[in-house]
């Protein structure tokens, strides 16, 4: 009986350490991650610190970056919730990029986005291109 609450405890200790050991190294917790458009890799490949880099290319060219947790989970909350651009809208869109994003982490670019008037597009996407919402251009317009 003693053989049988050891291994249960260990085992316990074991799932108790793994938990740490991933919140504290990852971004992403794997029992919830999603990936999706906006995260299209694996939940290891986002390791602490990501932070994102946003370019304003409409005046005077100036850089943002956002580097607390809490400020680029919702960025990117914000992005998945933003819905694809339907067929008709697609020939009244304009040209010039008035924005840029970047989300990195250790050195390496996992999404690069380029925002215009009205919608954005992924670079690295298949030409999708989604709308801007209103509560994305407000965490946009605070930066």
């Amino acid at each position: 009986m003693r053989k049988k609450w050891f291994i249960f405890g260990s085992l316990i200790l074991v799932v108790f350490f793994a938990y740490i050991y991933i919140d504290q190294r990852y971004f992403f917790n794997p029992m919830v991650f999603n990936q999706d458009h906006i995260t299209p890799y694996h939940w290891t490949e986002y390791e602490r610190p990501v932070t994102i880099t946003y370019y304003d290319l409409e005046t005077e060219r100036t850089t943002y970056k956002l580097e607390q947790e809490q400020e680029v989970r919702k960025f990117l909350e914000e992005m998945k919730n933003s819905p694809p651009l339907k067929e008709s809208s697609l020939t009244s869109l304009t040209s010039e990029v008035e924005g840029a994003l970047k989300l990195s982490c250790e050195g390496d670019t996992l999404l690069e986005v380029f925002f215009y008037e009205g919608y954005w597009e992924i670079l690295r996407d298949s030409g999708t291109m989604y709308e801007m919402t209103k509560d994305l251009k407000g965490i946009i317009e605070t930066l």
